[in-house]
């Protein structure tokens, strides 16, 4: 197919009302275009088109000055082979292997990016096999280094595009190197023995997340990140014991969460280098994972412990098999091409094989995303994985992995405003990269985009050519081809949450008000809106809650946006054409909510629908304030009967609701010492809510643990 297209192309030039200038043929400008570096594509973007005013083809046109113009005679060649570079990707797509196959860009790139499973990379110019990744992740990292090293003082309107060569490149030879993962009730009850207990709240049923606090059902795991300690509590019908601790302080790592499987903890975290202070960014960081045997919780034993490059990102574990994730950055003063150590990373101490080095072209970045399995049982690796670069937003689902870059579309030669995907496979610990695509916009989290039944569906918010700002859905099959888009929703706001729940997905966008979309994706071809409910303020998290109700925790606001308080909204969404605010409740005293920073902080129980969280009393300051009175003017009375003046600092809340009584509160209780409410926000995303049995079970990292019956919840035992 290339080479017919190269036929149509240079027929096209041939028969042109001008030979094109030597200087404009296809392999001068191809060579030209491919030797680039990020500036000159960056400079190259920010000059002006040719002035067209007054060119009209096969017609006569004129200069500024009045004088007759020759732009005629040069416009259809060079429109040619315009027409040759962008068909031809500009020459600049950069293969991506995975063992034998090298998956690569379409040459002709539409509305997202499609690959194709090859044993060559396709050129429309030339035919060559592209197989050497080590290779381009050099050239890569050194125009990134140069990229950066420019930008701080380059003038971008008077920018000239310099000859560069590079003698050590030159000098130096080549490197040789399903269904139900939508509907999360995560947290609901699993079984210990016939007795229930809520696990961790995660993205996707089945594929579980690490935290810093675990259960069993039996014991209490509890991570305390600032005196570097494993907690281990018995506990029963309420009854607290604690029967040991690990000290991990003593080997060098800084964790951050870990997994119980089986008699199994697997502790996550960075070990920090001494560059930029020892900050995530330090390139010498390492990601540990420590393996403990609590058979004996009195004694855990370390059974091994495992590293990779980078600093810890992520994980997920999947039937024993743990998926771990970390970001890596090289000092770009300190490449050299054949001391790959200098840019190519490592787990284990094994660098990463060349077919298994991904490069994404066009990404602005200068990371690695590391991708390691490992069998937890064996404590050994299974696969493991390299993609330069990272991603900003991370979603695993029960088959794929799906990173996602928000980037600048340097192919263009022009900022864009897209969010690439790549997709990847994992079963049994096997990885392996399947493809990529990207849409317009950005997601706000990994709750935007959701697989269900093969296919892939996203929201995002955007702007079109003129800036103004929208929100979009979009859907793909499972080759990541588009099948579907809605645009132009909700004006001038921004996606705040989303939740796909089946065949249906439901987004909250935000800017003054606070509307509910509902989207009908039974027919994934054509995607239906078939309502949205506007009230006010935004609901910032939502949860499925029994049938036909979903939770929104999220925030009050003023007329202008502003967030006042916590805010609890249950949305009757039966009839997905008309969707209802069945019950709301303000939370006047709670100014943050630890489920809105991170959705493992959320307790659900749906053995009898109770749900729990932190929340931090910050004071309203202002309540005397004329500006307040008059915002608040309707409802200032409700507000002042509400408010609590005297409290202070991190509560843990438990609810539940009734159709006909709306929420109904169990629990408010002070958590942390009372004399520390400075400190009342760390305390707040520091504690966990955990139900077994009949007793719920407050638990604060590094603050011990307190339990409650779920009749009364009248405090029933403590534990430091």
């Amino acid at each position: 197919m290339s080479d017919n297209r190269d036929n149509i192309m240079e027929e096209q030039i041939r028969n042109s009302v001008e030979a094109i200038p030597s200087s404009l043929s296809p392999e001068l400008l191809e060579k030209r275009l491919a030797s680039m570096t990020l500036q000159e594509k960056y400079a190259r973007s920010m000059s002006q088109d040719i002035p067209t005013e007054d060119i009209k083809v096969g017609g006569k046109g004129k200069d500024k000055a009045g004088n007759k113009s020759s732009a005629k005679k040069i416009v259809i060649p060079v429109l040619v082979a315009a027409g040759v570079l962008l068909v031809a990707g500009l020459g600049l797509g950069i293969g991506l292997v995975r063992k034998a196959n090298v998956n690569t860009e379409d040459a002709v790139e539409s509305s997202q990016m499609n690959n194709i499973n090859t044993t060559k990379k396709v050129n429309l110019f030339f035919d060559k096999e592209e197989t050497d990744n080590y290779e381009m992740a050099y050239n890569y990292l050194k125009d990134f280094k140069k990229y950066q090293e420019e930008q701080m003082y380059v003038d971008y309107e008077d920018y000239a595009v310099e000859e560069t060569a590079d003698a050590e490149s030159a000098n130096e030879s080549a490197a040789n190197p399903s269904q139900g993962a939508t509907l999360t009730t995560s947290g609901a009850a699993a079984k210990s023995e016939g007795e229930s207990f809520t696990d961790t709240n995660v993205r996707t049923e089945g594929v579980a997340e690490a935290d810093i606090i675990k259960t069993d059902g039996k014991y209490i795991y509890e991570y305390d990140s600032y005196t570097e300690h494993l907690y281990f509590y018995s506990v029963a019908d309420g009854k607290i014991t604690k029967e040991g601790s690990v000290n991990v302080l003593e080997d060098d790592y800084y964790f951050k969460e870990m997994y119980i499987y089986g008699d199994k903890l697997v502790l996550l975290g960075t070990n920090y280098d001494n560059s930029y202070y020892g900050s995530y960014y330090g390139t010498d960081n390492r990601t540990f994972v420590a393996i403990y045997d609590i058979s004996d919780k009195g004694e855990p034993e370390l059974v091994d412990t495992m590293e990779q490059s980078g600093s810890y990102d992520d994980s997920r574990m999947v039937n024993g098999i743990l998926y771990t994730f970390s970001r890596k950055s090289f000092d770009l003063d300190q490449l050299k091409k054949k001391k790959y150590e200098t840019y190519i990373p490592d787990v284990d101490g094994e660098l990463i094989e060349n077919d298994d080095l991904y490069v994404q072209k066009d990404i602005y970045n200068g990371e690695f995303e590391v991708i390691s399995s490992i069998d937890v049982d064996k404590a050994s690796y299974i696969d493991r994985m390299a993609i330069l670069a990272g991603s900003d937003t991370m979603y695993v689902s029960e088959n794929n992995i799906y990173l996602t870059d928000y980037v600048y579309d340097w192919t263009s030669f022009s900022y864009g405003d897209d969010t690439k995907i790549i997709k990847i496979s994992y079963k049994d610990g096997e990885l392996g990269y399947e493809t990529k695509a990207k849409l317009p916009g950005y997601l706000n989290d990994d709750y935007s985009i959701d697989e269900y039944n093969g296919y892939l569906r996203a929201v995002t918010t955007y702007r079109d050519s003129n800036w103004t700002q929208y929100n979009a859905l979009y859907v793909f099959d499972e080759n990541l081809d588009k099948v579907s888009v809605i645009k132009k929703m909700a004006e001038g706001e921004t996606i705040r949450s989303a939740r796909f729940m089946g065949e249906t997905a439901y987004f909250v966008t935000f800017r003054n008000t606070d509307p509910l979309f509902a989207v009908d994706l039974s027919d994934p071809e054509n995607p239906e809106i078939t309502d949205y409910l506007k009230i006010p303020g935004f609901s910032a998290y939502l949860h499925p809650y029994g049938d036909g109700k979903l939770l929104g925790v999220g925030y009050d606001t003023d007329s202008t946006g502003w967030s006042n308080c916590i805010k609890l909204t249950m949305f009757d969404i039966n009839d997905p054409y008309d969707i209802k605010e069945e019950n709301t409740e303000i939370l006047y005293n709670y100014q943050a909510a630890s489920v809105l920073n991170n959705r493992n902080a959320f307790m659900f129980n749906k053995e009898d629908g109770t749900f729990g969280f932190s929340v931090n009393a910050e004071g309203y300051y202002y309540l005397e304030e004329d500006w307040f009175k008059e915002e608040y003017e309707d409802e200032y009375d409700a507000i002042i009967e509400n408010y609590d003046e005297d409290k202070e600092g991190a509560y843990y809340l438990v609810m539940n609701y009734d159709e006909k009584k709306g929420f109904q509160f169990k629990m408010d209780e002070k958590i942390g010492d009372e004399d520390d409410a400075s400190y009342g926000g760390s305390v707040m995303n520091d504690t966990r809510g955990i139900v077994i049995g009949d007793y719920i079970y407050i638990v604060q990292s590094g603050g011990g643990i307190k339990s409650y019956d779920t009749t009364d919840y009248d405090l029933v035992d403590e534990c430091d």
